[in-house]
């Protein structure tokens, strides 16, 4: 029984009940009429689900005409939707209704309001005439006419819908079609439908879905530039949905893409996420290159991508992933902001782990598929490691790793190679003790690799390695009774928390040195070391009022650890650094990190990260990387709400050792009526000009073209 006839139904089986002469030409009882027991209602019983009332200022039945009349606030609350008019009029004869003025039916996920609306019990048919429609969680319409179709589902007839001020009558833009079928919290759906910009159409798209979950951009985005490299251009996606239910959604995106320099790209990508078959992504892209780079053989230049992942039981992931390029320039060119600068290197492997309490086992197959790369093939690579487990009730404890690895490393665009088997134990003892409040844990290594070959010949080898050590921390509390209620700090006494360590580590020479060995990874760069570090942790905490409840709850607000390397060979001290985080206030942060060579006499590392800033308003954030002898990259950004209406947004990369700007971009935002425009400068290479058009009920953009600073992930402020 679909909602709006069950609701127009309550109206029909009010009037049977005003079929009692003591409600005969007369109002009903404090505004309500309701009375299952009555003939009429016993025979509708069977139909009826739940009980009916129907309430209003004026409640009355005309026994000789077969009609109910209810006036002035008329309202029907049926199964979680209400139904109200002016006036609502039932025909008990031919079984129909009819509710006139300020008609509003109010159902989860939809508002529908009208002028008039009319049903028909007998043929199961409903209408909604001069509508206006709300769903949520933004869009709204306006049709001449709207049908009830089956349970759940209406049909909007003339109509159009769009996420623009309600009250408009001429939004900026619409999407316009002579019927479109509304699912209540689940989609709506128009065919043949015209997308209109100021009346204007200016889209035609046979098929348009929009989902009312997930509900984050528009389906149809288009990015309109210039730079250098492409001269102008059109990048357009256009947003698709396969299915969308509670154990299986798909949807992705159609790219058709024009650049004046390099011709037409067109694309698909799509996600997916299922109970049974896991979650992934597919990425096909091919571009008919007009100036595609001399490694290419032909200007046709395609990329495919497949990861997946799924669970195969609860304690094992299946994960697998596999790339395919023309060229090593590919995403480069057309996906630098988007993917090359998250991911330079496609990788293609499968992985299978299963994790447990007791140890870890996995199995991974790596290959090289594009020959332009330089791939460490891992064919296969199986690791099985233990975690630390106690000896009965002892405090002994023991952690052993195994792994045999089937390498080969292929050189790009070469035909030579390293290979070899390798396999390798790694086992570890460590005891668990206490003197007084220090703990004490003594610990003893070995590791011993087989290898096929060595570095020049075919002989193999068996290299072994000892490894002890020992580890000796403490911990010191103290607490100060300081309250802290002004330039906008809530500090509730300050807790500080002490943690020195020493850790002792040595390895002799191993029985066989690296420079026999043919290099993979870190497993053949061992070598011999004997040094002491010593760190110290200081965190300062406080009590912290929630917003909204007063609670307390406990933040850190600060945290420094120095430590520095005393090696014994050189007798120099070695690695000295730090890590501090400092959170003063809920907006404000700064962390840094450093590593200094005193031989050297200089930085090895440095970081430094500081942002401020909430949403609204303005928010900083600089960041600066340092990389003795290759590179000390500075970051900026500055992002401004000036008001409701205007936004700016500044972003650089500049390279001292370089003293040129990597990067510059500007980012000017302008909020309308229903829209968002972002006009875009950017010059890295050349000059980059794009306009990305952003709706306020879709405000996610589907392009990843603009660069921003990337806050570091610190640890958690609130404990």
């Amino acid at each position: 029984m679909t909602l709006l006839r069950r609701v127009l139904f309550a109206a029909l089986l009010a009037g049977a009940l005003f079929q009692t002469p003591a409600f005969a030409d007369a109002p009903a009882p404090e505004g309500t009429a309701a009375n299952p027991a009555s003939p009429a209602g016993a025979s509708e019983k069977n139909e009826a689900l739940v009980p009916i009332q129907v309430k209003g200022d004026n409640v009355e039945y005309f026994h000789e005409e077969e009609k109910a009349i209810g006036t002035g606030n008329v309202s029907i609350d049926y199964e979680g939707s209400r139904l109200t008019a002016d006036k609502i009029t039932v025909f008990m004869k031919q079984k129909t209704a009819l509710a006139e003025g300020n008609v509003t039916l109010t159902q989860e996920g939809a508002t529908y309001k009208g002028q008039r609306a009319e049903y028909d019990y007998a043929r199961k048919v409903g209408t909604v005439t001069g509508m206006a429609a709300t769903i949520e969680p933004g869009l709204h319409g306006k049709a001449k006419q709207v049908e009830i179709v089956s349970e759940g589902h209406y049909r909007m007839k003339d109509a159009y819908f769009t996420t623009c001020d309600p009250c408009n009558d001429n939004p900026f833009y619409r999407v316009q079609a002579k019927s479109i079928d509304i699912y209540p919290g689940k989609k709506v759906v128009v065919k043949n439908a015209l997308i209109l910009v100021k009346g204007i159409p200016v889209f035609f798209v046979p098929v348009y879905v929009q989902p009312l979950v997930n509900f984050d951009r528009f389906p149809v985005q288009l990015v309109p530039g210039k730079n250098s490299e492409w001269g102008p251009f059109l990048l357009s996606r256009w947003r698709y949905e396969l299915a969308d239910s509670p154990s299986l959604q798909s949807k992705g995106n159609i790219q058709a893409d024009y650049r004046i320099k390099r011709g037409v790209g067109v694309g698909v990508e799509n996600f997916y996420k299922g109970d049974k078959i896991g979650r992934g992504a597919a990425r096909v892209y091919y571009a008919d290159d007009h100036d595609a780079p001399p490694l290419g053989e032909t200007k046709g230049r395609y990329r495919g991508q497949l990861r997946h992942q799924v669970p195969l039981t609860p304690d094992t992931t299946l994960t697998a992933e596999f790339n395919k390029q023309s060229d090593p320039e590919i995403v480069k060119d057309f996906f630098f902001d988007e993917e090359y600068e998250r991911d330079a290197f496609p990788d293609t492997y499968v992985s299978l782990i299963t994790s447990k309490p007791e140890y870890t086992l996995s199995f991974l197959e790596r290959e090289r598929v594009d020959d332009f790369y330089t791939v460490v093939e891992r064919s296969p690579e199986v690791r099985f490691d233990t975690h630390n487990r106690r000896f009965a009730e002892t405090p002994f404890y023991l952690r052993q790793e195994f792994q045999f690895a089937n390498l080969k490393k292929e050189f790009a665009r070469s035909e030579n190679q390293l290979d070899v088997m390798r396999f390798d134990v790694n086992q570890t003892l460590s005891y668990d003790g206490q003197i007084g409040p220090v703990s004490v844990t003594p610990r003893v290594g070995t590791r011993q690799t087989y290898y096929s070959r060595r570095l020049e010949d075919s002989e193999d080898l068996v290299r072994a390695t000892f490894d002890p050590g020992l580890d000796i921390s403490t911990r010191f509390y103290r607490t100060y009774n300081k309250n802290v209620h002004k330039w906008g700090l809530d500090y509730n006494g300050i807790r500080h928390i002490f943690t020195p360590t020493a850790s002792y580590n040595f390895r002799p020479n191993p029985t066989a040195p690296r420079t026999i060995l043919q290099q993979f990874d870190a497993i053949d760069a061992l070598d011999k070391r004997n040094f002491i570090r010593f760190q110290f942790e200081n965190k300062f905490q406080t009590k912290h009022h929630e917003k909204g409840t007063g609670a307390l709850y406990t933040r850190e607000i600060a945290r420094v650890i120095p430590f520095f390397d005393m090696d014994f060979d050189t007798k120099r001290l070695e690695n000295i650094g730090y890590d501090v985080e400092l959170r003063p206030y809920s907006w404000l942060g700064i962390e840094s990190d450093a590593l200094y060579d005193p031989r050297q006499d200089n930085f090895e590392t440095v970081n430094f990260d500081f942002y401020l800033g909430e949403k609204d308003g303005v928010q900083v954030g600089v960041g600066h990387r340092y990389v003795r002898d290759e590179s000390s990259l500075l970051t900026t950004e500055v992002r401004w709400t000036i008001n409701p209406e205007y936004s700016v947004r500044v972003y650089e990369r500049f390279e001292f050792d370089d003293d040129e700007s990597e990067e510059f971009e500007i980012t000017l935002s302008k909020t309308f009526e229903c829209v968002i425009a972002d006009f875009t400068y950017n010059h890295r290479e050349g000059d980059t000009f794009f306009v990305v058009l952003r709706l306020k009920g879709f405000p996610k953009a589907s392009f990843g073209l603009s660069q921003s600073y990337n806050r570091p992930k610190a640890s958690p402020g609130r404990l």
